[in-house]
């Protein structure tokens, strides 16, 4: 109802890296543009103690719960187990209080976690104190179902921060040198270099590819000493170069100077990374797997088998015969279904909170 407070709880929009804390800050900027009102509670920083942040978020909650009740609209955004316990102590709280509670979830061993006999015994433990649930595609709505999870659950795709939206926009009025002109054909993974997220297997597809292709990996994580001996190993040193870990600024001038997005993963929930290559005009290569399949459509891409690096080289040399099928199809669908302004306002009549204006 109108006059509610919207309390998000969260990771630190600023202070942490991932997808949960991207899709957060872009809600926050959607709110801020429609003049929406809302409180934010920290749960988890990479900067600070886990157990120091974890105490004053508890108590933030407290004091928020015992000064708004009935009043206060909690939007929990949980990650994996610790993200998933640390949500359950708040919520506990906002429940006795009378508070409405919210869990919007986030990651990709959510589905792992259902599938296992104590991951499920659990899992039902975590969602008692919650009024609802937020799914990010329809594919998680439909495993939450088979579930057999006794509450309303919605859809609500992540949005994407205001640059991106611009850069989505800039590229409707932006010419693009067509890829069967180029001389070099360069493809991008953009990840945390870890396992699921497939970058090896886009690795061993360029030993496929002919040599006017190569590729740049952007990110950090447990795998890269791996990938580099990998790429030693097939003498791909001159064709795959590591970049690493890139800010806004530099993955923004990363995603303008390539041609081709691939990212085979089964290990996304959702997939930010995808949205962000959409905006800049990129075909995508994609894991035919669970949710990707909703965010990664056929007009903006292919879907391949995990693990098969023939299908990544094929799917990469049908994007070159075939690029102009799938130009600006990205740029106009970020506009259309995941701006900040889209899905704030999915998330306001979820909640009722259309008239919370400052």
């Amino acid at each position: 109802m109108a006059g509610n407070k919207l309390i998000i709880v969260g990771t630190h929009s600023t202070e942490t890296r991932g997808g949960i804390n991207a899709a957060i800050l872009a809600y926050e900027q959607g709110f801020a543009q429609q003049n929406i009102e809302f409180i934010r509670v920290n749960s988890h920083s990479d900067l600070r103690s886990r157990l120091l942040t974890w105490l004053k978020a508890w108590f933030q909650i407290l004091q928020l719960s015992l000064k708004y009740r009935s009043q206060a609209v909690f939007w929990f955004h949980c990650g994996p187990w610790f993200s998933l316990t640390r949500k359950w102590s708040f919520a506990i709280i906002a429940r006795l209080f009378g508070c409405q509670t919210v869990a919007h979830m986030h990651s990709p061993t959510l589905h792992n976690y259902m599938a296992h006999q104590y991951g499920q015994y659990l899992l039902k433990l975590f969602f008692v104190p919650f009024d609802r649930v937020i799914a990010l595609t329809p594919w998680w709505k439909a495993q939450l179902v088979l579930f057999s999870l006794n509450k309303p659950i919605d859809v609500c795709a992540n949005p994407v921060a205001e640059e991106i939206l611009s850069a989505a926009k800039l590229a409707l009025v932006t010419p693009k040198v067509q890829c069967e002109r180029k001389e070099t054909i360069v493809i991008l993974s953009m990840a945390r270099l870890m396992a699921g997220k497939g970058v090896e297997h886009v690795i061993d597809a360029m030993v496929i590819l002919p040599e006017r292709y190569h590729l740049k990996i952007a990110g950090e994580g447990p795998l890269k000493h791996q990938l580099i001996k990998q790429v030693a190993l097939l003498n791909l040193q001159n064709r795959v170069t590591f970049v690493g870990w890139v800010d806004n600024t530099l993955k923004h001038n990363l995603l303008q100077s390539v041609d081709i997005f691939c990212l085979p993963s089964r290990y996304d929930s959702f997939g930010v990374v995808f949205i962000e290559a959409m905006a800049f005009d990129l075909p995508i290569v994609a894991c035919n797997w669970g949710p990707i399949a909703d965010v990664v459509t056929p007009d903006v891409g292919l879907l391949v088998p995990y693990g098969e690096p023939q299908s990544i080289a094929d799917t990469v040399e049908k994007f070159v015969e075939t690029h102009e099928d799938y130009h600006l199809n990205g740029p106009k669908r970020v506009i259309s279904s995941f701006s900040s302004s889209v899905c704030c306002k999915s998330v306001l009549k979820l909640f009722d909170l259309e008239d919370n204006k400052f």
